[in-house]
């Protein structure tokens, strides 16, 4: 027994520092290939196993490193035979800085920690430099020292670009790289206010006309461009009014796949400036970072050129002295190295060309997920001892952002066209969580009209259980089938912002209460064996308790749902509810941080920053622009008259101008 772990131990001494160069190696392959796929809805093992790679690659470096330092005082090889492994400090730099267009955050607070990694490169850098000079044989091939130093810089270019890629993705850094809105030259900011409101209404009642006379100078691809840039939201900037004109106007003069695909683009372009070493254009929003990007493009020019002249240098280079697996280990680090830079370089462009988004919807049901846990009672009890029933909680996501969208785009439509009117009816159309959909439909219930106005998690349990008593309950017709369906999603949807990203949902949301709303339906069943009913079968023995239940959440619930029931026909019910779901969708999406918004980008994003994001281009109110109201002090009739009348001599000066330029074009013929 002794023998064979003597055995095993000389063993690993021997082959310790070639196995954690090559699984150093390994992890940047399956970085290289797997990273991007977190810009998509991926399973969440999947996700762990990349954030494992993330944090484990550069863990494997440093304990290279370390024993590359430790070992040259005991080497026990033949004299030369070390000098391959040493060749293999400046590869291991650059795994430790990973491919040039790869990536660089896992979350977005590991950009914050910049300084941490920029010291943790400046030791890994002294280390890989120390055991050089110290363990590197004079008598060795001239070549090799030379593929040694060309290494070195590579190295030490590549282990810095990744601190300073994490500095420029750090908020602070973000939030300086934008444009701030200019100043406003306008005295009284209400009547500024009103004139955009004004012009605004004027630009979408002439749309709804189909006479809006759009700017020909602009074309569709620009602003479609203008719509997929990195938005000020993620940084919580308010747009000025005329900028908000500008993309409230862009937004409406294209169709709705346009639209769609744009704003898609865009959170993918976010997503690169956070979580990647991708270069960054200029753009209306943001200027270059110039600095940055031409370190970044010297570090590619390095990166895709020197290790060519490196591997003609080792092949022709004397080696007959070195251990054969020394040199195919070398090899192979050098040729795999060298070829992930080559496929994320050639990925990067493909994925330039294809910055698409997942069209995911997160779902989350309480009645669903009560079933799961009643039809699978072990699973869940061993789940629940191992601390990860989160992993067991995941709903299968719905795939329906566009069509929700249209939703989005439909209701602040209608907002624009029948509801403001100036800047009260403006802010109470945004304040709406439920109450326009109930003023258009003339709904007088008590407890409909009372369920919206209870704190806004509440209501959104209450809702949540409702929309399925009334599914389950009283069903569709094929008329409302499809509106029914989207519906019970983005019922689902509010669920899943109130289970996994309350501060997403609205600032002090109480995610306990949803832990109370299962107790209360898991205690209305403790008496019953419910483990073989189906979603449908559950719901109707819920309702069957909420009928003599006193207080809580399922007898409100089905209060709820039988007032909504009593609207009249299946149609206008479903049509109801849908109005309430998207006004509490607009409702949330308005009053959340934009550094929350980027923040989910790192995990696949949230649909609830499309949602901010179509708010935001239909010129309606969001978190920023909400922190910036004034106080009214004018009448209605007086803003009202104020702003119309310097619209009007706006628009006086600009025929004049535009009569003047065309007496000179006629003058001059």
């Amino acid at each position: 027994m002794g023998v064979s772990l003597s055995g095993a131990v000389q063993w690993w001494e021997e082959w310790q520092l070639r196995i954690l160069v090559l699984g150093s190696l390994g992890v940047q392959c399956y970085l290289a290939i797997f990273a991007n796929a977190r810009k998509k809805h991926i399973r969440p093992l999947f996700r762990f196993s990349i954030w494992l790679a993330y944090l484990g690659g550069d863990a494997l470096a440093i304990y290279a490193l370390a024993t590359l330092f430790n070992r040259k005082k005991k080497l026990q090889y033949k004299i030369g035979s070390h000098d391959l492994e040493v060749l293999w400090a400046p590869i291991l730099l650059i795994h430790l800085g990973g491919q040039i267009f790869s990536i660089s955050a896992y979350n977005i607070e590991d950009n914050e920690l910049w300084r941490r990694h920029m010291v943790t490169s400046v030791s890994q850098v002294a280390v890989a430099i120390y055991v050089f000079t110290k363990s590197w044989s004079p008598t060795a091939d001239k070549r090799l020292l030379a593929v040694a130093i060309l290494l070195f810089i590579i190295g030490v270019f590549k282990c810095f670009d990744k601190p300073l890629a994490l500095m420029r993705a750090s908020f602070s850094s973000i939030v300086s790289t934008f444009h701030p809105s200019p100043r406003t030259e306008s005295i009284n900011r209400e009547v500024e206010h009103e004139e955009y409101i004004q012009k605004a209404r004027d630009f979408m009642r002439r749309n709804e006309e189909g006479s809006s006379s759009n700017n020909p100078t602009i074309s569709d691809l620009e602003r479609e461009k203008g719509l997929s840039i990195p938005d000020k939201l993620f940084v919580d900037f308010a747009n000025c009014y005329p900028h908000r004109l500008t993309k409230l106007e862009s937004f409406w003069s294209l169709d709705a796949n346009r639209v769609y695909g744009a704003l898609c683009t865009g959170l993918s372009e976010t997503f690169d400036i956070i979580y990647s070493k991708v270069w960054q254009v200029e753009d209306q929003n943001r200027p270059q970072y110039r600095c940055g990007d031409i370190l970044s493009f010297l570090v590619w020019l390095i990166t895709l050129l020197v290790p060519i002249v490196v591997i003609g240098l080792f092949h022709s280079s004397q080696k007959k002295s070195y251990r054969g697996i020394d040199i195919k280990v070398t090899f192979i680090l050098l040729y795999v190295t060298y070829f992930l830079e080559i496929s994320t370089f050639l990925s990067w462009g493909y994925y330039a060309d294809n910055k698409g988004w997942s069209n995911v919807v997160f779902q989350y049901n309480l009645i669903g997920f009560l079933a799961h846990k009643k039809r699978h009672t072990k699973l869940m009890a061993i789940a629940d001892c191992l601390q990860c029933k989160a992993l067991l909680d995941q709903h299968e996501p719905s795939y329906s952002s566009k069509d929700i969208t249209n939703l989005v785009s439909a209701h602040a439509r209608d907002g624009w066209v029948k509801c403001i009117m100036d800047i009260q009816s403006y802010w109470k159309f945004s304040d709406a969580r439920g109450h326009w959909t109930l003023e258009r439909n003339k709904c007088e219930k008590i407890f409909i009209r009372a369920s919206i106005e209870k704190p806004f998690d509440e209501s959104i349990i209450l809702w949540h259980l409702a929309t399925d008593f009334c599914f389950h309950h009283k069903g569709a017709t094929p008329d409302s089938a499809e509106c029914a369906k989207l519906c019970r999603q983005i019922s689902n949807y509010m669920m899943h912002l109130l289970f996994d990203n309350p501060e997403m949902l609205l600032p002090s949301t109480r995610r306990v209460l949803l832990t109370t709303a299962y107790k209360e339906l898991e205690d209305s069943l403790q008496d019953d064996d419910v483990s073989q009913l189906d979603n449908k079968e559950l719901t109707q023995k819920i309702i069957g308790k909420a009928e003599c239940a006193e207080g809580g959440f399922i007898q409100e619930a089905w209060i709820l749902s039988k007032e909504l029931m009593q609207l009249g026909d299946d149609k206008k019910m479903w049509e109801v509810i849908q109005g309430v779901w998207i006004e509490m969708l607009c409702f949330s999406a308005g009053r959340c941080r934009g550094y929350l918004h980027a923040k989910s980008l790192g995990s696949g994003g949230e649909y609830l920053t499309v949602v901010a994001l179509v708010m935001s281009h239909t010129g309606l109110e969001t978190f920023a622009e909400r922190q910036q109201r004034v106080q009214l002090r004018l009448s209605k009739e007086e803003r009202v008259s104020i702003a119309k009348q310097n619209i009007e001599a706006e628009r006086n000066q600009v025929d004049a101008a535009a009569s003047s330029e065309v007496q000179v074009v006629v003058s001059s013929s």
